[in-house]
């Protein structure tokens, strides 16, 4: 008996030892603090206008609408007002590294806050593979671009009078990247701050995969793929691409699909001679996507295509449709997750991401959008509230929110009201059980 309660009492000590303690935004009078996800007590005084969780030891917080980060005791390592940004949503660290402005300058900090490229381009952006995109803005003066309709536009003023300050104000914030019309060069830094990609190309991507999408002239060029040595290795050619992504991207060479193109006979998609489709990353085309209008997602076994007549259909990579053209006329994919098409009554059926079998569910669901972390936010027939769904799709929430994001570390924010009136000002967090980071008797 001895030897089993030292046994247990070894076995519940090693269970609180590890147990993963997190410290969650708070809210609490329209201000944040931090609490402890175990303990639920407040580790870092109220005080914040907004906050964001940790990522890693760092917390992104406001105060008077200007930002800095935080460490887990609430000390300022990077000094709130120190540095400004043009993005609506909080900026985050990557790969250790993150871009911010100063006098109107991009430069780059690292998790101690020390400045590791100085203060002298025009954009830098997220350090992906090592690497990050940057930016020179070019004399408005000394370049005009002449369009379809033969007007002369000088392009450029505009960018290079953005206004710097906090965050989130309206007309400092870019929807696309910042110089995107032509008024920048760009190349790509490496996290020592050393140019490793000539500033060069009118508009790039992130690398993803050992490869970063490139146009030189972004008015009548097309676009190819460098590799990390900056060298092309996909030839320039797509007035359409993305990213790649398990070895695949899609991609368009011409605006228009020819009537001559038929790559599929419902049951496989052929390569024929469309100059659309999805590309290796060879730059060789594997999949012609004609009769298939839209690219709606994919995951680590393959992709949710879209007919011309819009219908829906899952094709492994090897061009295989496992689940076929049907009654589906909308689908999604997320990572770990079933798949979910949408039926033509408009609500979801689920199957199996690996035996493609369907699943059965008792809810009627007609929205769903990606949680993360291999989850589904949903809402249920004629609902306007919104739920979680874990990867069995198993309620974990019930809908009960106007708003939930996707998971980070196994919370999310959300938003919520009662009687038709919001709850609170702000959004607040909850976990995976729906426990809720807020104190809603200092909002009434």
């Amino acid at each position: 008996m001895k030897t089993f309660c030292t046994f247990s009492i070894v076995l519940l000590f090693a269970n609180l030892l590890f147990a993963q303690e997190s410290l969650v935004p708070y809210l609490k009078s329209g201000k944040y603090g931090y609490m402890s996800s175990t303990t639920k007590k407040l580790v870092i005084p109220i005080q914040f206008d907004h906050a964001e969780l940790f990522d890693g030891n760092l917390a992104y917080v406001e105060k008077g609408g200007e930002f800095g980060f935080i460490d887990k005791d609430g000390n300022e390592v990077v000094k709130i007002g120190a540095y400004t940004t043009i993005y609506e949503e909080p900026p985050h660290f990557s790969e250790g590294l993150l871009a911010v402005v100063k006098n109107k300058k991009f430069g780059v900090i690292n998790q101690k806050g020390q400045v590791v490229v100085p203060f002298k381009y025009d954009y830098i952006g997220t350090f992906s593979e090592g690497k990050a995109a940057v930016g020179l803005l070019k004399d408005p003066t000394t370049y005009n671009f002449r369009v379809e309709n033969y007007k002369t536009l000088n392009i450029g003023v505009l960018s290079k009078d953005v206004k710097f300050t906090k965050r989130g104000l309206g007309e400092n914030n870019q929807k696309k990247h910042w110089g995107e019309n032509g008024d920048m060069w760009y190349g790509f830094i490496n996290t020592l701050g050393q140019v490793v990609v000539t500033i060069q190309y009118g508009k790039v991507g992130d690398y993803s995969e050992g490869l970063a999408l490139v146009v030189k002239n972004v008015v009548h060029g097309k676009g190819g793929y460098i590799n990390h040595s900056g060298i092309m290795s996909i030839p320039a050619q797509f007035i359409e691409a993305h990213d790649f992504k398990y070895g695949f991207s899609h991609a368009r060479r011409t605006h228009l699909y020819g009537d001559n193109y038929i790559a599929s006979n419902y049951e496989h998609v052929y390569v024929m001679d469309s100059p659309n489709g999805i590309i290796n990353k060879s730059g060789k085309l594997t999949l012609a996507t004609v009769p298939i209008q839209h690219f709606l997602g994919q995951n680590e076994k393959g992709f949710i295509l879209k007919s011309w007549d819009e219908k829906v259909c899952f094709s492994e990579y090897n061009g295989d449709i496992k689940i076929p053209f049907d009654d589906y006329v909308d689908g999604f994919v997320s990572e770990n997750t079933p798949l979910a098409f949408k039926n033509s009554n408009g609500l979801y059926q689920f199957h199996d991401n690996k035996t493609y079998a369907k699943l059965s569910s008792t809810i009627k669901i007609d929205s769903l959008k990606e949680g993360k972390e291999g989850l589904l936010v949903f809402s249920k027939l004629n609902s306007p509230f919104y739920g979680v769904l874990d990867h069995n799709l198993k309620v974990l929430v019930q809908p009960r929110y106007d708003f939930i994001s996707t998971f980070s570390d196994g919370f999310a924010k959300v938003l919520k009201s009662e009687n038709g009136k919001r709850m609170t000002t702000k959004h607040f967090y909850i976990d995976k059980t729906g426990f809720e980071y807020v104190d809603f008797s200092s909002h009434l």
